[in-house]
């Protein structure tokens, strides 16, 4: 069987470009690094933000890598040394690191916001020690429109935040607020109570979008069951033809 060279060095086949990538130590070390952090069975508090930067820092560093080994072999290719088949199994593995880098990145960012609403969480207590007890309710009136489309950038907005639906417990018109005696109809309310870290992200955005609101701390007679978050103008008396 007949080998080209280059520079004294076989290339015989091309599972030996990627072997020789992946067993080199600097690839080992970075896929250590993304055992400890982002494979390990670890709870997000347990990894540090130290710890993140690394495990990014990692997988960038091996997309990095076989990018450059990929454009090492092209010329390879083009004067007929390989077979155009023979990048084959080195790009799949780049794409595969790609998607690792992704799942790195996303999940660095999620612990980022996990330590940054534990930090709200912990500054909000304090203020309340400071300040004593909050009123079961509050109002926001906004510019006083809502619409679907402006609760469609809510949702949005809220999703890209923390990666999970906008925990909606009513969405229009319900038996509740009719018994109530209440036009629910294009409001929407929020299972969230408003002094959690999630119901004051959504607070701080509906006012900056100047949306109104209503924020109940507990239950209120003739009004709410529960703490949640009202979204949309105050909901209107029905008319008994209602």
């Amino acid at each position: 069987m007949t080998l080209w060279t280059v520079s004294g060095q076989s290339l015989y086949q091309r599972q030996s470009i990627l072997d020789k990538v992946t067993s080199s130590a600097a690839d080992i070390d970075d896929d250590t690094v993304l055992k400890r952090t982002l494979y390990a069975p670890m709870r997000p508090d347990e990894i540090s933000a130290d710890q993140c930067d690394e495990m990014v820092l990692a997988a960038e560093r091996r997309v990095k890598r076989l990018e450059e080994k990929i454009a090492e072999t092209r010329p390879l290719i083009e004067q007929g040394i390989f077979a155009r088949n023979e990048l084959k199994p080195l790009e799949e593995e780049l794409d595969y690191r790609r998607r690792t880098l992704e799942m790195a990145a996303s999940r660095a960012k999620f612990i980022r916001e996990l330590a940054d609403m534990a930090k709200v969480e912990a500054n909000f207590e304090a203020y309340q020690l400071d300040l004593g007890p909050k009123p079961i309710q509050e109002r926001f009136d906004g510019r006083g429109a809502f619409s679907p489309a402006v609760f469609k950038r809510v949702i949005l907005a809220y999703q890209e935040q923390f990666g999970r639906a906008l925990p909606v417990s009513a969405n229009g018109e319900t038996s509740f607020h009719k018994a109530l005696g209440y036009d629910h109809r294009g409001r929407v309310d929020v299972a969230l109570s408003p002094d959690q870290a999630e119901g004051q992200w959504l607070r701080q955005f509906l006012e900056k979008e100047q949306i109104p609101y209503y924020a109940f701390r507990g239950a209120v007679s003739g009004k709410a069951s529960a703490a949640h978050i009202h979204i949309g103008p105050p909901s209107n008396r029905l008319r008994v033809a209602d």
